[in-house]
């Protein structure tokens, strides 16, 4: 067991975190929602943690699509790398200096449509104003 304050690390993501309070737990990843309990993603209890914890966008949900919004006050710290569980096609909804770094290839404006192929680690790097981005999962 991890005691408060300790460093717990998600086997998947890589992503590392201390834990704050006796309520955390200290089995699921806040960034990419596995659970190292039941060895597998739990899509309703990250769900729950982002309703109840800041995440740095805000999403529109449509059918198909996702309308993922960065506010120009983000904190770059949250801009953390992360993989998705599903191929993704992400485009800017506006002009944007804003960008994407996929693995370690060299940063990309979002100007253009880019394809994110499932489990590849990528971030948003913050630019100037707000970002809003149309993000399109892959059937």
């Amino acid at each position: 067991m991890v005691e408060l304050g300790g460093k717990i690390e998600c086997p998947i993501c890589d992503w590392d975190w201390e834990l704050e309070s006796d309520d955390d737990r200290p089995h699921l990843c806040h960034k990419c929602g596995y659970d190292s309990e039941i060895k597998d993603f739990d899509e309703e209890a990250l769900s729950q943690w982002e309703k109840e914890n800041q995440v740095p966008f805000q999403e529109q949900k449509e059918e198909r699509y996702i309308v993922r919004t960065f506010s120009e006050s983000t904190d770059d710290m949250e801009l953390v790398w992360h993989r998705d569980r599903e191929d993704r096609i992400v485009k800017s909804l506006g002009d944007t200096n804003w960008m994407i770094q996929m693995d370690n290839e060299l940063p990309r404006p979002l100007t253009e449509m880019i394809y994110i192929p499932k489990n590849s680690y990528h971030r948003v790097i913050k630019g100037t104003g707000d970002l809003k981005v149309r993000i399109n999962k892959l059937l």
